[in-house]
């Protein structure tokens, strides 16, 4: 026999523990991040703190270099690049810590519910990489937006180029003012790179075209690279001729712009529509309201519904925010 969820657990106790768990994830990343940023050097919680800290990332790096997958070094990029450029919005370490805190509370609070430790694993996994996700999608939009003045940008540089001697990394060094307010992270984080002894002009400058992620931002960094390894004496023509480009391409990206929009409006119809038609559904048939919100069936068809809404909605976004476009 069926039990009804409703008639054994009271809407009260359950808003009480969603407050519960909401509270505990938003105490846990406080903590950590007053650790992180408020204590003293001499108080012991932060000899603790940065011990732990240091330990975990050095592990984390080591996987990284044996499985080869340098994830946690493209989330700190994430950070350096929503933020200003020169420091991460975020702490990476105590992001991480509550994320992974965060994954725990909801995969507990599921079980609770569902009685399902599949359905609840899920819904932790989710819960612990929807953060990450957020992160990334940020980090898009931003790499989307120096996209869109990434032709401005490029007559900024040549024109800064050419005042300071043609210097490839003294035009990034000072390009200041005539630098996009889009561009300007990423360029504060490009230059950080190129400060840093230990990396190579090559490998730092590579990550500009990385954040940017398409063909004019590759060819450009070929550019920039031929004027400083001495391969071209200059690169004005160069940078000149990608500059007639970026204006050829220009409405050709105009158009596909457009094709984003109808996507992202026909995702957001889409969801509203399934609420609707469930809506819908309850009015008509008395019984479904139970079968939804009473029964384990129902939660769990409910659950991953939202699962599945959530992760369209988001890859769509993704989707529209990739690719060669201005």
């Amino acid at each position: 026999m069926i039990q009804s969820f409703l008639s054994n657990v009271s809407i009260s106790a359950l808003l009480l523990s969603i407050t519960m768990t909401l509270l505990f994830a938003g105490g846990m990343f406080l903590s950590l991040v007053l650790a992180g940023s408020k204590l003293t050097k001499q108080n012991k919680a932060q000899v603790l703190y940065d011990t732990l800290r240091q330990r975990t990332i050095t592990k984390i790096k080591f996987y990284q270099r044996a499985w080869k997958v340098e994830w946690f070094d493209n989330f700190e990029m994430w950070l350096m690049v929503i933020g200003n450029g020169l420091k991460p919005k975020y702490d990476p370490y105590t992001f991480l810590i509550c994320s992974v805190s965060f994954g725990l509370c909801v995969l507990i609070y599921f079980f609770k519910v569902t009685a399902s430790f599949l359905l609840a694993g899920t819904c932790g996994i989710v819960a612990c990489v929807f953060p990450f996700v957020l992160i990334y999608v940020k980090f898009l939009g931003v790499a989307s937006a120096t996209r869109k003045v990434f032709l401005p940008f490029v007559d900024a540089y040549t024109q800064t180029y050419l005042d300071y001697d043609r210097i490839v990394t003294l035009a990034f060094k000072e390009i200041g003012d005539r630098c996009p307010v889009e561009m300007r992270s990423v360029i504060n984080y490009i230059n950080l790179c190129i400060a840093d002894s230990t990396v190579p002009f090559d490998k730092s400058i590579y990550k500009f075209a990385e954040i940017l992620n398409f063909g004019w931002a590759h060819d450009f960094v070929s550019i920039v690279i031929s004027g400083k390894s001495g391969e071209y004496k200059s690169i004005e023509g160069a940078l000149n001729n990608l500059s007639v480009s970026l204006w050829a391409a220009k409405s050709v990206d105009m158009e596909r712009n457009s094709t984003i929009k109808v996507v992202i409006m026909f995702m957001i119809l889409l969801t509203l529509v399934s609420f609707g038609i469930m809506n819908l559904n309850m009015e008509f048939l008395k019984e479904a309201k139970q079968i939804y919100f009473a029964t384990p069936e129902g939660i769990n068809f409910l659950t991953i519904s939202v699962i599945i809404l959530t992760v369209s909605f988001l890859g769509a976004i993704i989707w529209s925010k990739k690719g060669d476009r201005l």
